[in-house]
This record gives C-alpha cells, structure tokens and sequence, in this order.
C-alpha cells in the first residue's frame, strides 16, 4: 500500500514540476503571438529587432532597417519588445 501511495505522490509532483509550467509557458506564448501584427516591434531568436510591417499567413514582413526588409517563421519570434498598437486598444 506504501508504494502505491509513493507512485501516486511522484506522479502529482511530476506533474506540478513538468507539465503545469509548460502549459503556463504555452499560454504566455500564443497571447505573445495575439500581440503580433503590424507596428509591433519584436527580438527574433538571432538577435535582430525590427518593427512588423505585414503578417502573412506563416510569414512576418520586418523592418529592420530604413528600406531593409526581413521575412522571418512567427517562431522566430522571441519576444514582442511593443506590441501592435491595434492589439494594445483591444486590451484596454
């Protein structure tokens, strides 16, 4: 009975540890990607900021420079510095 007790304790902290901050971080994550659109300003995994210019299917238009335009995945987004300035009137 002890043992059985045991594994049901090491599942529920398996849990706790593993499961609930990664579904926390999903969460966090796909309001980041709500944030996205264009006038956002966001960090990509490589390091470059930029300012979104146009959001196309899987594809982000970025400004990263006067006349320089970059095309990134949105899973290159690291993290959005500002967000759009539509999606910031929509959560007020």
């Amino acid at each position: 009975m002890a043992n059985v007790i045991l594994i049901v304790v090491m599942l529920v902290v398996f849990y706790a540890l593993l499961i609930l901050p990664q579904r926390r971080q999903q969460k966090q994550r796909q309001q980041m990607m709500k944030s996205l659109g264009p006038g956002a300003r966001i960090l990509t995994t490589s390091g470059i900021y930029g300012r979104v210019t146009s959001v196309q299917d899987d594809v982000l238009r970025v400004q990263v420079a006067e006349g320089v335009d970059m095309e990134f995945d949105p899973r290159a987004v690291m993290r959005v510095v500002e967000p759009a300035p539509e999606a910031v009137q929509s959560e007020a």
